[in-house]
């Protein structure tokens, strides 16, 4: 099965894994799957996460991430772009709020801890 990881599931799976919760770690750990993180994690981690990771080294981290737990790297298309204009506003996040168009788009279920998405219909694992 696809999954989209968003991008605190990216930073806990490259640094803290035991932050994950036992549910995301068994579909993670799972090599049948095919877990995608989006480009949109890196431009939010290159503009607010300094504090967590070295952006000086960010295309390494994301790199290394996805090579030492086989995850695909996706890029928006047009029309996970188009998607977010029909999402209500519950979520304000414009990265979330792509995340979400993403997985409107392509079908298919977002691993996050983030409840504000829940909201929106698509599946949510944590």
């Amino acid at each position: 099965m696809r999954y989209l990881i968003d991008t605190c599931t990216l930073i806990w799976l490259a640094t803290e894994p035991n932050k994950l919760s036992e549910t995301a770690r068994e579909i993670l750990q799972n090599t049948e799957n095919d877990i995608l993180v989006s480009t949109i994690s890196a431009w939010e981690l290159a503009l607010k996460k300094d504090d967590i990771v070295n952006t000086n080294n960010l295309e390494k981290f994301v790199k290394q991430a996805c090579l030492r737990h086989q995850l695909t790297l996706i890029s928006p298309s047009l029309s996970h772009v188009c998607m977010v204009k029909e999402l209500h506003f519950h979520h304000k996040d414009p990265f979330d709020r792509l995340l979400i168009a993403t997985c409107i788009v392509e079908k298919i279920p977002l691993i996050s801890a983030d409840k504000k998405i829940a909201q929106y219909e698509i599946e949510t694992i944590w």
